[in-house]
């Protein structure tokens, strides 16, 4: 790349900025109370965005130097609002969205610098800059509209009355436990009203930020398992030793019945199945194959490689479904978290499968082969 110095100065600026919204998001995350598990699980997506753009432009600034780690003055100040402000609100919602949001225009201003034409950036750094910029201008729009709608919530809290509030299903943990908990939604008091009454609860949450946000999430999902199923099956042919194989062909079978599950999501939502590029996963697609380029047919050496890339994809669906079972419970699509509970007993199986085989033999059998000369 062009313009060497320049460029390590720019991306080690976006390094610390990146690091402390990171920092920032997972602060805010720990602030919130419990029943704002919903909003826990979108700064956790914002948080590990950024984690992803450290990863990518460390990979970058290696190239030239050691990268910078740490906080840049704009990240301290991120982190220094939340506590501040987390202090003399008592975790208050608005407030710490608040907050947050001025974090995310530090970030945005971060990127708006580093993108400077002054700059003279090489073609290829412009690109991948202007990549995650689109990804922290959408993470700030959103943060902005969560704001704005809990500020008008507080709003609507002032003048409500305690006796209207009314209880609902709360769905919690994996294993599909209902309990119950409050919500500021005024019961209806006639069969007639309580048609009208659900159809304008959906309708709000329909038209909501974070409604927008769980689509966007299904449509990264449903293109991540679609890729497993083209994936997996190459995996399965690379593999060395007739368990993993084995494993890899269940896990296809599970696949495709993931895909078909997140189809019927979209229906249950009234909208046609839709899908767009996951980033995360179509990384961990590549470094796999990079494993079965780099890695000697008939090896163990091979299969850990494999292993680790399809654990690395079960990490990320694990972590993904998680989100969204939370998710799903914060708009009230029980059935949905139901549906999503099934595939996350089913990933977190086939990550404890891909363990016993590397623990029971791929690791051992990798480590008494000769080292490459």
């Amino acid at each position: 790349m062009e313009n060497t110095e320049k460029s390590l100065d720019v991306i080690n600026d976006l390094i610390k900025i990146n690091n402390d919204r990171a920092a920032g998001f997972e602060k805010a995350g720990k602030d919130l109370k419990d029943d704002e598990s919903g909003l826990i699980t979108v700064f956790s997506k914002l948080a590990g965005e950024s984690r992803q753009n450290v990863a990518e432009l460390t990979g970058i600034a290696n190239r030239f130097g050691e990268p910078v780690e740490g906080t840049s003055t704009s990240g301290d100040l991120h982190r220094a609002w939340i506590n501040i402000k987390s202090a003399f609100t008592g975790s208050d919602l608005a407030a710490i969205l608040n907050e947050c949001e001025r974090g995310e225009d530090a970030a945005k201003s971060a990127y708006q610098d580093a993108l400077d034409p002054e700059n003279e950036l090489a073609p290829e750094l412009e690109q991948i800059l202007q990549t995650q910029q689109q990804g922290i201008m959408e993470g700030h729009n959103l943060i902005k509209s969560l704001r704005d709608q809990a500020e008008t919530d507080n709003d609507d809290d002032e003048n409500y009355d305690e006796e209207s509030i009314a209880a609902e299903p709360s769905y919690e943990g994996a294993a599909g436990e209902y309990q119950t908990r409050a919500v500021n939604s005024p019961e209806p008091e006639t069969i007639i009203q309580d048609g009208e009454w659900e159809q304008e609860q959906t309708a709000s949450i329909g038209n909501s930020k974070l409604m927008d946000f769980f689509v966007n999430e299904l449509k990264d999902l449903l293109w991540a398992e679609n890729k497993l199923v083209d994936t997996l099956p190459e995996m399965a042919e690379a593999a060395t030793s007739t368990e993993l194989r084995d494993a890899f062909e269940q896990h296809l079978t599970e696949t495709e019945g993931h895909v078909s599950r997140l189809e019927q999501v979209f229906g249950i939502l009234g909208l046609e199945p839709d899908s767009r590029k996951c980033e995360a996963m179509a990384g961990i697609v590549d470094e796999g194959d990079e494993i079965i380029s780099a890695t000697e047919e008939g090896t163990a050496q091979r299969d850990v490689g494999l292993i680790f890339a399809g654990q690395k994809a079960e990490h990320y669906e694990i972590a993904s479904y998680g989100g969204m079972i939370a998710l799903a419970k914060t708009l009230g699509y029980y059935e949905i978290a139901e549906l999503f509970v099934l595939t996350l007993d089913e990933e977190k199986t086939a990550d404890a499968l891909l363990t016993e085989i590397a623990e029971s033999q791929a690791n051992v059998a990798a480590s008494n082969e000769p080292a490459e000369d």
